[in-house]
């Protein structure tokens, strides 16, 4: 699945904002899940729009140890997401499909995030996340 995920030293976490890029440009929403690859379909039929997550690399728990075994990201690539629509607000759900025999060797884990080449701009240096912890995001 991926249970974490870098952008350079900022880890990112389910439940966290986290930004991306898309058709419309730069989204932020909640990881809120995971979309699995052998049903985009579905999900682009229900409304959900693409959106690639810039990271240097993921990690997935494993199984068998509960670690999180680590795996870097190549510079043009991106881990695949998609933005459902349905919810208000739009929830981020990040694309998984299931593991090559040797990925699960080094996994201990059936499901891995899509990485895949990068069709959007990325985003701005200095605009990667929000800061979740400040005044204007969370008014006091």
């Amino acid at each position: 699945m991926c249970s974490v995920f870098k952008n350079k030293t900022l880890v990112l976490k389910p439940g966290r904002v986290v930004s991306g890029s898309s058709k419309r440009g730069q989204v932020a929403a909640i990881w809120a899940g995971f979309a699995r690859s052998e049903i985009l379909n579905w999900w682009h039929q229900q409304g959900a729009e693409d959106v690639e997550l810039t990271a240097t690399s993921f990690a997935e728990r494993s199984d068998r140890t509960g670690q999180l075994v680590w795996e870097d990201i190549p510079q043009d690539h991106v881990i695949s997401a998609i933005l459902d629509l349905r919810e208000n607000p739009a929830l981020l759900k990040v694309v998984t499909r299931p593991a090559h025999p040797n990925e699960l060797l080094k996994f201990e884990h059936p499901r891995l995030p899509v990485i895949q080449k990068r069709k959007f701009p990325p985003i701005l240096p200095g605009d990667e996340e929000p800061d979740l912890f400040s005044a204007a995001t969370h008014p006091v």
